[in-house]
């Protein structure tokens, strides 16, 4: 066998590897009905959805999170997708329900993925998670004066998802630094950081935790 056919094979073999490996490492395109199919990867509804993302004059006009997600299937009711649904796949990113969270209605999308699903919304529901977020916010110079609704509807927090107990959390730099307890180098490089409290740098260690 020459050096080039040899050369070949190789660059077919590891490049079906990498295209398997990405794959594995996807969630499968399909609509996800629990949780359970969430961390499983089972999507156990086939629906080809649409996926957009909404314009900034749309959030604070009424508020919700960055992706819609409709059909042209008009069978298929806009309650389903907007309660009914968990999460959505296009084969490529998660979308998940912020609804079942109480952090808005509509979609947004996973960044992070590990023992954590890491995503970026809006302004909690819940009044006692609600008052902590406004209070850090303003804290981070993030918010200052009257706060007028356009401007909360634009507001984004960091929040995990605990994938062992469905559980989400806003992420501080108090609860990042209880979840590296356990590894004393990553949590003394991040609380080194000049700027540990930055949305960039939470989410850098937040990687990290999943990797």
């Amino acid at each position: 066998m020459n050096t080039k056919k040899l050369k070949l094979i190789i660059y077919l073999l590891v490049t079906t590897f990498a295209s398997s490996f990405g794959q594995q490492q996807n969630y499968p395109k399909g609509a996800y009905m629990s949780f359970d199919e969430i961390v499983n990867k089972t999507p156990s509804q086939q629906y080809d959805f649409d996926v957009e993302r909404r314009t900034n004059g749309d959030i604070k006009m009424v508020g919700g999170n960055d992706y819609k997600i409709s059909s042209a299937d008009k069978s298929i009711k806009k309650k389903f997708i907007k309660k009914e649904m968990w999460a959505y796949s296009n084969g490529d990113t998660l979308y998940i329900n912020c609804f079942q969270y109480k952090i808005q209605p509509w979609y947004a999308s996973v960044i992070s993925d590990g023992k954590y699903l890491v995503v970026r919304a809006g302004l909690s529901q819940l009044s006692d998670e609600q008052k902590e977020q406004m209070a850090m916010a303003s804290y981070f110079g993030a918010i200052g004066g009257a706060i007028a609704g356009a401007k909360m509807a634009m507001m984004r927090f960091l929040y995990i998802i605990d994938k062992s107990t469905n559980e989400i959390s806003t992420v501080t730099p108090e609860l990042l630094e209880k979840l590296l307890a356990d590894d004393k180098e990553q949590l003394a490089q991040y609380n080194n950081e000049e700027a540990k409290d930055s949305e960039e740098t939470m989410l850098k260690y937040l990687k990290l935790l999943n990797k």
